[in-house]
């Protein structure tokens, strides 16, 4: 199994098959009591349509269910999570095994209709600003995306990535496609460093945090920990490399394979301790107001 297929398998489908039931059931979605917390007000959702869950109690953490059995199983690797998963035969998102959906309702396809500079919708501007990242900063790695799920339109914050638009916005993520997004630097004299992040707001908060966008430096957002076998022939390209994942348990892991995997890389997370991502830190931090 691998993760295009492991992440085929229904969300609700492995929550159940461990124990955790929704406490709420709408058409296309469910709510659940967060597994990585005691609350009593459900905040962890899982969208069937999309196949994708988001912790509203965890600075809006989420993803596929590889990076879920990750953040469940912090000893665990990818390839763990995939035996872990291929063990358990839950099938490929079966309506049976979850809340009573058409099999067309549950995984719709993304279909990115177009794409806008940053800076022409109002909504994705504010919502930017809110996360203390200017427009400027988000028209180098970002564009407005427009795009479809069941013949209703939608628009978020995307950047590109090798296989399509990873896309958020202020009350959903998601993609229409899954791959890094690599952004080559301009190579001057013998200067080839490296920065990778798990997002797409951590590289824009590290420009932000830096008042600089170093044009001979390259970036890859994994968009996803699953993505990182992806991103290994890239980050063996360079002489020195940069991490800046999160700072929670599946992140330290995949920093602690990172380097493992090439002796070239070196840990920048204690930078933003004690918070959990850059973008954390820039948003408790950075107190005054935000240029446009």
């Amino acid at each position: 199994m691998n993760c295009t297929q492991a992440n085929k398998i229904s969300i609700s489908a492995y929550l159940s098959s461990i124990g955790i039931y929704p406490k709420r059931n709408l058409r296309y979605y469910s709510f659940y009591l967060s597994p990585f917390r005691q609350e009593r007000t459900a905040s962890f959702k899982v969208d069937h349509r999309l196949n994708l869950w988001i912790d509203f109690g965890d600075s809006n953490s989420g993803g596929t269910l590889v990076d879920l059995v990750l953040k469940l199983n912090p000893s665990f690797a990818v390839e763990d999570a995939l035996s872990h998963l291929s063990d358990l035969n839950l099938g490929s998102l079966s309506p049976h095994l979850h809340t009573p959906l058409l099999e067309a309702e549950i995984k719709p396809k993304i279909s990115v209709t177009s794409t806008r500079p940053i800076g022409t919708n109002k909504v994705i501007s504010d919502y930017l600003i809110s996360r203390k990242i200017s427009l400027s900063t988000a028209s180098n790695f970002c564009k407005e995306v427009y795009f479809e799920i069941n013949d209703k339109n939608y628009f978020g914050v995307g950047n590109e990535n090798r296989n399509g638009w990873s896309i958020r916005n202020k009350y959903w993520k998601g993609c229409s496609g899954q791959g890094i997004s690599f952004f080559p630097g301009i190579k001057e004299k013998n200067v080839a460093t490296l920065s990778v992040f798990e997002g797409i707001f951590d590289l824009m908060s590290y420009v932000q945090l830096n008042k600089t966008y170093e044009k001979a430096q390259s970036f890859i957002v994994l968009n996803s920990l699953s993505n990182i076998k992806e991103a290994l022939p890239i980050i063996r390209e360079f002489g020195t490399v940069n991490l800046y994942l999160d700072r929670d348990v599946a992140g330290m892991k995949a920093t602690k394979r990172l380097m493992e995997a090439n002796v070239n890389c070196i840990d920048k997370s204690k930078l933003y301790t004690p918070h959990k991502d850059l973008n954390e830190k820039l948003v408790k931090e950075r107190k005054p107001r935000i240029r446009r």
